[in-house]
């Protein structure tokens, strides 16, 4: 993954992704104004709205998504609310353009695609269009399909309605993703790769890296994860609540609305009656002078205003509602209902009992709710006057309860698919936001920590490059934070190279100090020239060649080579206890002075045991006891001082043991001159699994070019 592109204000191309999303909602805009100026069934608005997606990732996708049909609800006045739509085909594209896509692995992944893009803009756009309207779209496309399935099928309005506009959005979307995908593959790899990493704050993480860092949260949540469910639930109480008093304060507005629209009509409906013919209408009816155009010009009225679904002119006595005028109408749903004739008589709807008294009295009232035989209405009474200011009867406009339902259903659905926009469009900012400003970051520190913890050594040169190029710039805490975890980081390898010298310095003192004494041992053997320094490489010689050849994989470290190595020269410690006479004697050793001369292993066991109590914790030292204490045993377990076998013998002791014989064959003594080289070999040879061990033989043997070597450099090859 290529990363390092020209930096601007410590952000890596961020207004690509701008340019990106700038450029795909005027794609927008230009293809939906072409559509509404030539009349097309088609939307095309989702072209810009996908190729954001493919190319920047789904929050570019719905920013886009979102303000398209922002700026096209100024246009047609709708566009808006079928936003969430749009950013819901922006979520799913981003799934279908993600890495794992698992619908791209079907042979026919774009048909699959194509046909669930027009079911989130066909299906539930046409459900969405019927709730808000009431009635199927007007385009004559649409219109002759629904008529089409109408005929044939059977099918209701709603059905046609929503199959037609279904199969006219594949259509849509088809050609809308055929654009889409043309345009990507002319851009080229180079913009479509920096726009991709636009979003990174820091060195973008492989996908290897992001699995691993999940499964290590694994049963867990995240930070990234608790601040954007914060963000969500707190968003949506927000809308719950802002949505509820919407509704609320909608409701109530409407009703008075409403009600001032019946007050209105009902003053109106009243100024138009003649006092002092109400009788006369009353009786004669269209018989009356002056009661056909008082009729008409109430018709009018009621006709003026399409929320008034009853206007009449009642008398209220006690024997019930008196007829003087009844306007014909037709309800919401279609029903047409004649006008009572003047004259007659109806009985006091239940909803105007309470207001019995007042309208008998010729009071005004306020409007009250009744239900009869057509619905639920809501009813303005207007007292008619005579000139004597009595009440003659009163002028009554009816407006449908129902409507306040409709106006709400149609407000509430258009203000809650507005709230999903916003929410849509709040979380997608919140996932990039955390995901890019906080997740990853503070991923990719923890992910170095696991890994310096788990890297033997800790911290050094390396592991300091590698949090360095991670680079996060958020220019925020987090940033700081990681510019402090890099001082640590920098500060910790400082330290340790500085211990590490020490150590190192203070290890030199140790081996010189092994060296000194192992050499005043030696001074006292007039027979063991250089025996220290030759015992000392070929036990170096044998570590590796068992190293080499697998031989005993878990006992031979690194570790446990330099110990074996260090404590090599210490091995023969012990000959400081044995006096002059025997330990230089020329000739050969008699019986007590052999066992005199064996005590050294014992002797040397003692000595490192006294060191090693001095000193804490694990050490080389250990080696060291074991090479002087059984350097001496034997394979076959004849050797001394406690007759150990196989590999009950310590395998130090064992290497030295094929070293320190080999050693004293090719080397000169008092009582002997020097084995030829290849006769030292066979020997060692024929020792192998006698008395030293076969694998220890075999590696030296393997390695007599090195062995040879070592003879030269002390000039004592023959």
């Amino acid at each position: 993954m290529n990363y390092r592109f020209e930096r601007k204000n410590n952000s890596i191309y961020h207004p690509a992704v701008l340019a990106l999303m700038g450029i795909s909602i005027i794609l927008n805009i230009l293809l939906s104004m072409v559509v509404r100026a030539t009349d097309l069934p088609l939307y095309i608005d989702t072209v810009g709205t996908i190729i954001a997606t493919a190319m920047g990732g789904i929050v570019p996708g719905i920013i886009a998504a979102f303000i398209t049909n922002a700026v096209n609800f100024f246009m047609d006045g709708e566009s808006i609310f079928y936003a969430p739509l749009n950013m819901l085909i922006a979520i799913f594209s981003a799934s279908y353009f993600g890495e794992h896509s698992k619908l791209r692995k079907h042979k026919y992944h774009r048909v699959y695609y194509v046909l669930i893009l027009a079911l989130i803009g066909g299906g539930i756009g046409a459900e969405i269009t019927w709730y808000l309207y009431r009635s199927p779209s007007d385009s004559p496309i649409i219109v002759s399909v629904s008529d089409f399935l109408s005929t044939y099928l059977g099918l209701s309005v709603w059905g046609c309605h929503m199959v037609a506009t279904y199969m006219t959005d594949v259509v849509d979307k088809a050609l809308s993703v055929a654009l889409s995908l043309a345009i990507i593959r002319l851009t080229p790899a180079k913009i479509r790769e920096m726009v991709k990493l636009s979003s990174w704050r820091q060195k973008p993480m492989s996908q290897d890296e992001l699995d691993k860092a999940s499964k290590r949260l694994k049963g867990r949540i995240s930070i990234g994860t608790r601040i954007n469910l914060i963000i969500i639930f707190s968003t949506l109480l927000m809308t719950v609540v802002a949505l509820a008093f919407s509704i609320i304060s909608f409701r109530n507005n409407t009703l008075d609305s409403l009600s001032n629209a019946a007050d209105q009509m009902s003053y109106l409906a009243a100024s138009e009656i003649d006092a002092d013919m109400v009788d006369s209408y009353m009786k004669m009816g269209n018989y009356a002078p002056g009661y056909t155009k008082t009729r008409e010009r109430l018709t009018v009225l009621k006709n003026s205003s399409p929320d008034i679904a009853f206007l009449y002119v009642y008398k209220i006595k006690e024997d019930g509602c008196h007829v003087i005028f009844d306007i014909d109408t037709v309800l919401n749903d279609g029903t047409y209902v004649p006008g009572d004739p003047p004259g007659l008589i109806l009985p006091f709807e239940k909803g105007t009992l309470p207001y019995l008294d007042k309208l008998l009295a010729g009071e005004k009232i306020e409007p009250m709710q009744i239900e009869d035989e057509y619905g639920s209405f809501l009813c303005s009474y207007y007292p008619v006057y005579d000139k004597d200011g009595n009440c003659v009867c009163y002028a009554v406009a009816n407006v449908e309860s129902e409507l306040v339902g409709i106006q709400l259903n149609h407000f509430a659905g258009r203000v809650l698919l507005l709230f999903v926009g916003f929410l849509l469009l709040i979380v997608a900012i919140s996932i990039l936001t955390t995901r890019y400003h906080i997740v990853m970051p503070i991923m990719s520190m923890t992910a170095f920590a696991n890994d310096l913890a788990e890297t033997a050594g800790g911290a050094n040169e390396e592991s300091l490059e590698k949090i360095e190029e991670i680079d996060i710039h958020t220019n925020d805490e987090v940033e700081q934070l990681y510019r402090a975890f890099c001082k640590l980081t920098g500060d910790t390898v400082e330290q340790l190279n500085e211990n590490k010298n020490k150590t190192e310095a203070i290890a030199k003192m140790q081996n010189v100090l092994i060296i000194t004494m192992a050499d005043m041992v030696e001074s006292r053997d007039s027979d063991t020239g250089a025996h220290v320094a030759k015992t000392a490489a070929y036990v170096r010689i044998i570590l590796q060649g068992l190293k080499k050849n697998g031989y005993y994989a878990e006992k031979i470290t690194d570790k446990y080579m330099r110990d074996v190595e260090m404590s090599a020269p210490l091995h023969d410690v012990g000959k400081i206890n044995i006096p002059d006479a025997i330990l230089n004697k020329p000739g050969k050793l008699l019986d007590d002075e052999y066992e005199i001369m064996k005590t050294h292993t014992t002797a040397g066991k003692k000595i490192m045991e006294n060191a090693i109590s001095s000193m804490e914790g694990d050490n080389y030292l250990k080696e060291a006891r074991n090479m002087a204490a059984y350097h001496h045993e034997r394979w076959d377990g004849k050797g001394y001082p406690e007759g150990l076998h196989g590999e009950v013998i310590p395998l130090s002791a064992r290497i030295m043991a094929v070293a320190d014989v080999f050693d004293a064959l090719s080397s000169a003594r008092v009582y002997k001159p020097a084995f030829p080289y290849e006769k030292a070999m066979q020997i060692i040879k024929d020792g192998s699994g006698t008395q030293f061990d076969p694998k220890v033989v075999e590696v030296f043997v393997e390695s007599s070019a090195e062995v040879k070597k070592v003879l030269k450099r002390y000039q004592e090859i023959r």
